[in-house]
């Protein structure tokens, strides 16, 4: 007979040792997902942001807002992917010849429309309207800056400047 198995003593169970390991597992797996995610909406967008960087505002536009869509995992229902807008609200008048610069800065050369100040509202419009817009391709993008009024005697201007891949048209 075999008395040195039963000379030691009983094993104690810890079950909440085996709780504690399947929490850290469970956390490293949705950490690794959530990584992954991130990592693809960063090599995604990666190309595409620093092209919207090249369009700087003016002195006295405040940004008003931001929205980048892209990665391998973007679905793109209500805004495709590989796309991105970024808005700037003033009170300043903004002219053609701004508009011409910040796109002539960035390396975009294209179409103007419009002259920014003397646009009429279009009779079928009773909202916001494009005063004028450039627009043409920068490195594989789609991009236009369009100064947006919102009545024809309101003085505050919504630029907005939108890029998105040509493989979206």
């Amino acid at each position: 007979m075999d008395t040195t198995r039963d000379s030691q003593p009983p094993r104690k169970r810890r079950p909440w040792l085996r709780a504690l390991k399947g929490i850290l597992v469970t956390l490293a797996v949705v950490a690794a997902a959530l990584l992954l995610f991130q990592a693809s909406y960063l090599v995604g967008t990666a190309r595409m942001v620093p092209l919207a960087d090249r369009l700087r505002p003016l002195e006295g536009w405040k940004p008003d807002g931001e929205n980048v869509n892209g990665g391998i995992f973007c679905i793109g229902i209500d805004v495709p992917c590989d796309s991105m807008w970024r808005r700037f609200r003033t009170q300043q008048p903004v002219t053609a010849g701004d508009i011409l610069r910040i796109s002539s800065e960035a390396g975009l050369t294209g179409q103007m429309e419009g002259d920014c100040g003397t646009s009429p509202l279009p009779s079928n419009v009773t909202g916001m309207y494009v005063a004028c817009k450039a627009s043409g391709v920068l490195d594989g993008y789609d991009v236009e800056i369009r100064v947006l009024k919102l009545a024809v005697d309101d003085p505050e201007r919504i630029i907005q400047c939108r890029l998105s891949s040509v493989r979206n048209r």
